[in-house]
């Protein structure tokens, strides 16, 4: 196994990765399974907001088992999302049946979005980066995928003068919560969704 930095190419695999891991997240917002462009659209924005902050491990055979997306600077995705045109993108292939499903999903994902939103522009809870997505394969769980992409990810923010990292996780992960724990990571406050709860977690970045 290898981390490396990803490349456009692997944005299919790492959307297919994400609603295997999450599929119980995603039929909770979705109503069933969006056709695979939605999250295709979604990882794009998220790769091309910062191209050097989207991390993949892959097997000896080359086959992505984990992904990390560890943004700097998060505004900057939002404005990328706008000014980049990939809101009246999705709005268009969403209304034109393209992401396969309706209009209460995005109503579910607004309301979270704008939770999320609010919980972090409170200026206790502020940061400058994120462990915004990541995850491993079922089958490539427990062989310290995780790990490796977080401490990719920690050199990536520290080569970018990074004060403070911020994630979210779910309290019942508990192989997750252990793992960033191990990485330096400590429990700071929550947040909640329409799903239930979040943990707030930060690290704090030594200065050089």
């Amino acid at each position: 196994m290898h981390v490396t930095r990803a490349v456009e190419a692997d944005i299919k695999a790492i959307a297919a990765l994400f609603t295997v891991c999450f599929y119980d997240s995603v039929i909770h917002h979705c109503g069933k399974l969006p056709k695979p462009q939605a999250m295709e659209d979604i990882f794009t924005l998220v790769f091309w907001a910062e191209p050097a902050a989207a991390l993949v491990a892959k097997d000896e055979k080359g086959t992505i088992i984990g992904y990390c997306f560890a943004p700097t600077k998060l505004s900057t995705l939002w404005r990328l999302a706008i000014t980049g045109g990939h809101v009246f993108k999705w709005t268009w292939r969403w209304l034109s049946g393209q992401y396969g499903f309706g209009f209460h999903p995005v109503t579910v994902i607004m309301l979270n979005k704008v939770a999320f939103l609010r919980s972090s522009l409170t200026p206790a809870k502020a940061a400058d980066a994120r462990i915004l997505s990541i995850a491993v394969h079922p089958d490539a769980r427990g062989q310290g995928v995780a790990q490796a992409l977080l401490a990719e990810a920690l050199r990536y923010f520290q080569s970018s003068q990074v004060k403070r990292v911020r994630l979210e996780v779910r309290p019942d992960n508990l192989a997750a919560v252990w793992v960033y724990e191990k990485c330096g990571f400590y429990q700071e406050g929550k947040t909640t969704d329409s799903q239930g709860g979040w943990l707030i977690m930060y690290r704090e970045m030594e200065q050089r």
